[in-house]
């Protein structure tokens, strides 16, 4: 897919990067090294390979399962979101029996923070874990030298434990509405937000250079949950807030 090309694809992966861009500048603490190595994880190909994959599985009413902030191994979890689990040995295995409800051919999203400390002992674990995996990394899933740690865990058989490792999904849902899913919460560029105040609902705002309402599947924020405004709607798919999983 060409970077000139002016197909909806490609709008909508350049818009959404512009705005997950705009979202990471955003952060509360500045994560040059992270944040660049998310941004050199947007392959335009792949994210738009992965999105319409999801899409036409979720049109064809084939389950598409997304969680978020595992934090496999983590231990102060536990009491930072009031977890009710012993240890982080009890949590690890309850999390993985959770995720066993999903399909060998089903999808699973894990919309950041799959675990925290020594990443390869999330390796086994997610081994154990049915389902056509993907990633959508966050902070933690990267390395302080900007690699992240999931591009090396493999399956018995040695193919890749996630189908695809990605900065952000985007497809278009029901009634032309945009989706994205990412792991930070979106957040829009502050000229845009004024633009629509006090708009209301008025659907002529709405076409080709207006691609709103925006409905965002994210995590990071833990128990937290962000209301909703005229023009994005953020969904927290995080275990602290679901304890369990989302279905499309």
């Amino acid at each position: 897919m060409s970077l000139h090309s002016t197909s909806p694809t490609e709008q909508a992966f350049k818009r959404t990067l512009a705005w997950f861009e705009h979202t990471l500048g955003l952060q509360e603490r500045p994560r040059p090294d992270i944040h660049g190595a998310m941004l050199r994880l947007a392959d335009p190909e792949v994210v738009a390979r992965t999105s319409q994959a999801l899409c036409a599985a979720w049109h064809r009413g084939e389950r598409v399962w997304l969680t978020a902030d595992l934090h496999l191994g983590h231990r102060n979890v536990l009491s930072y979101c009031d977890r009710p689990f012993a240890d982080a040995q009890a949590m690890d295995a309850a999390l993985v029996c959770q995720l066993g409800k999903v399909g060998v051919d089903d999808w699973l999203v894990i919309v950041g923070d799959v675990a925290l400390g020594d990443h390869t002992l999330a390796f086994p674990l997610l081994r154990a874990i049915p389902g056509r995996k993907v990633l959508v990394v966050g902070n933690h899933d990267i390395t302080r030298s900007g690699r992240c740690h999931y591009l090396d865990a493999l399956q018995e058989d040695g193919t890749p434990v996630f189908e695809a490792v990605v900065p952000f999904l985007c497809w278009e849902g029901h009634a032309e509405q945009s989706v994205v899913v990412s792991h930070y919460p979106l957040q829009l560029p502050q000229a845009l937000e004024e633009a629509d105040a006090g708009r209301g609902q008025d659907p002529d705002r709405y076409g080709p250079d207006r691609p709103l309402p925006l409905l965002n599947y994210h995590g990071h924020l833990h128990r937290d949950q962000w209301p909703p405004t005229a023009h994005i709607q953020h969904v927290n798919v995080g275990w602290d807030v679901t304890q369990g999983l989302v279905c499309l």
